[in-house]
């Protein structure tokens, strides 16, 4: 997503971050009616056109929303549904993808809480490749282009009992749905949205000699303090790092080292 539609879907994603935790929400369960909303909203050209079109106020968006799904999903995909259609978004397919995407963060969070996420990660990276690589079962997804449920099933056959439900649940969707990607780039998709959500949570920690406890603790709450919440830490000794430490977390970057320190001097020496 980019432009109007990155900006919004940042604020239904932390809507949702706060309704997932609330008492008594499903998550598998508030996962499988997203994705039935999402396939109930794509089977409709006057509802998507409805729902995305910019002229339209947010009230209609959302009495239509009421009429199709009130007394029949929980109130949290309910009001998530209402969050989506309520924003407004770059393209018609974007509202499609974000309540896609909330299912996806459901079913993560909930790997998350079963201390399962990385599993997950690397299960559906593998999936993927297994795809790729067999052109048996790149032939049967082909074969079933038109029937994509078809396609889940044969994700089912290949993975329960051998991977984790929630990595089985993710690939289901991911071939299940009707788009132009190839099953093996959407479950490689979902993979590097799981990737992404630990890359988030995980700080890798570069130093020169090992950290006591209490550095640990120390570092660990500063970090806590800087993301909101409890950051898991993997603590490296490296040799490129000269004196101080090198914090990766995502796409962030904190480098305190002697050599990071004597290079930006010379920057500030040049200029």
């Amino acid at each position: 997503m980019r432009g109007t539609s990155s900006t919004s879907f940042a604020e239904v994603a932390q809507q949702a971050q706060s309704v997932f935790a609330t008492d008594g929400v499903s998550l598998d369960s508030t996962a499988d009616e997203l994705f039935a909303i999402a396939d109930a909203i794509d089977s409709s050209n006057q509802l998507v056109r409805l729902l995305s079109d910019s002229g339209r106020g947010a009230e209609a968006k959302e009495a239509a929303v009421r009429a199709l799904l009130a007394g029949k999903v929980s109130d949290a995909a309910l009001g998530l549904t209402l969050g989506v259609v309520s924003h407004r978004w770059s393209e018609q397919e974007d509202i499609l993808d974000a309540l896609e995407r909330l299912g996806v963060l459901a079913l993560l969070e909930q790997s998350e809480r079963e201390s399962s996420l990385g599993q997950v990660e690397e299960e559906l990276f593998q999936f993927s490749r297994t795809i790729d690589d067999s052109a048996e079962l790149s032939s049967s997804f082909d074969d079933a282009r038109e029937d994509p449920s078809a396609r889940g099933n044969v994700v089912r056959t290949l993975l329960e009992g051998r991977a984790n439900r929630l990595t089985t649940a993710l690939a289901v969707r991911a071939v299940s749905r009707a788009v132009e990607l190839k099953p093996s780039r959407r479950v490689r998709e979902f993979a590097e949205f799981a990737s992404e959500r630990r890359q988030r949570l995980l700080a890798v920690v570069e130093t020169s000699r090992p950290l006591d406890e209490a550095q640990q603790s120390r570092l660990g709450t500063v970090l806590a303090r800087i993301y909101g919440r409890e950051v898991q830490m993997n603590l490296e000794v490296s040799q490129d790092v000269v004196g101080g430490l090198r914090i990766h977390v995502g796409d962030d970057l904190y480098d305190a080292t002697v050599l990071a320190r004597l290079s930006q001097a010379r920057e500030h020496l040049v200029s």
